[in-house]
């Protein structure tokens, strides 16, 4: 009966949930079964960044480092699988507050070593590669020597040739959902996520509207750090409709210059809210400087907020596709669609 109910609710994701809240799909997906950690000589090998990862059974005393990371696991529902955390970047999402509660946190930024090895992990997990340094948490082979598989995002491993697919971001869900034996839940959530982007690229070819040329403002005012072409944020406002006006630019992300911004003159500001660089006084900025609040999109007001995890891989990504779209197109927001058949 259980295999039963999980396929319904894959068919409910995959072809008519795109409009369900995001805390809805993750109640959902925590309706489906999660397999039981089985310790037996099955090894899984996993290809991570360059590295092969050996895991003689699923985690079952994981630690996650970086907000993205923190946020899937727990949407795999898998708190009770994880003996810390750490390195928020925001408050967690409001559903999934009472399982990041259930999590020992082991330090606001990342933990040392000594920190992370006294909670004898059998996995670590980091959205970002520089977590795994000898001023951090220790070398990824360094922890694979000691016995203790590793995972780094795929869109921050080092070296980055290429633009950041959907297929790629979306790999990602279904490796740790693997590792985690937790493959009807991953399945689930890249539904949930195919589908709010299919639904906003249906929206957007309906109403033909050109893509927004638009200025990501991450922080640093005097040599503003935007996006590149090779980073999810690239992906992202490709995605909901803009023409990232850096583009060009061979890196995920990147110091430009305030002259080149205006010489470029972007119809839409981006700008990110963290907490190391506050959107209010980015808006200041913008706003206040006489140079700069001759920007077009100064000028006409079309600045939009977004929090620093909206913008990264991970659970978020189709509401944030949907969020952005919205703010760039609101024309297609209200166009009336046919309904599927």
């Amino acid at each position: 009966m259980k295999h039963i109910a999980a396929a319904a609710l894959l068919l409910l994701l995959a072809g008519g949930n795109a409009t369900a809240e995001p805390e809805q799909a993750v109640a959902a997906i925590h309706e489906l079964p999660l397999q039981p950690v089985v310790h037996s000589s099955e090894t899984m090998l996993v290809s991570n960044c360059g590295q092969f990862v050996y895991l003689a059974h699923p985690p079952c005393r994981a630690v996650s480092v970086n907000q993205a990371a923190t946020e899937l696991l727990l949407a795999l529902g898998l708190e009770r699988r994880m003996v810390g955390t750490a390195y928020l970047d925001a408050a967690v999402r409001p559903d999934l507050l009472p399982a990041y509660q259930q999590v020992p946190v082991l330090a606001a930024k990342a933990p040392g070593r000594e920190s992370l090895l006294a909670e004898e992990p059998d996995f670590v997990y980091a959205t970002f590669s520089g977590m795994f340094s000898d001023a951090s948490l220790g070398s990824r082979p360094m922890l694979h020597e000691l016995g203790i598989p590793t995972y780094v995002s795929p869109v921050f491993c080092p070296g980055r040739k290429e633009p950041l697919t959907l297929e790629e971001l979306l790999g990602e869900i279904l490796d740790i959902g693997g590792i985690f034996k937790a493959q009807g839940r991953a399945d689930a959530l890249v539904a949930d996520i195919r589908q709010r982007v299919a639904r906003t690229a249906a929206k957007l070819k309906e109403r033909g509207q050109p893509p927004v040329r638009a200025f990501l403002f991450d922080m640093d005012d005097r040599s503003p750090y935007t996006a590149g072409r090779l980073g999810p944020q690239q992906l992202l406002l490709t995605l909901a409709g803009a023409e990232n006006i850096f583009s060009d630019i061979e890196a995920r992300m990147a110091n430009v210059s305030w002259e080149a911004v205006l010489e470029r003159d972007p119809e839409l500001i981006v700008i990110v809210d963290s907490l190391w660089s506050t959107a209010a006084h980015k808006l200041d900025l913008l706003q206040s400087n006489p140079a700069l609040h001759q920007l077009r999109a100064v000028r006409t007001g079309r600045l939009v907020t977004m929090p620093f995890p909206d913008l990264m891989p991970g659970i978020r990504f189709g509401e944030s596709v949907e969020k952005l779209a919205a703010a760039f197109h609101p024309e297609a927001q209200t166009a009336p669609t046919e309904a599927a058949p």
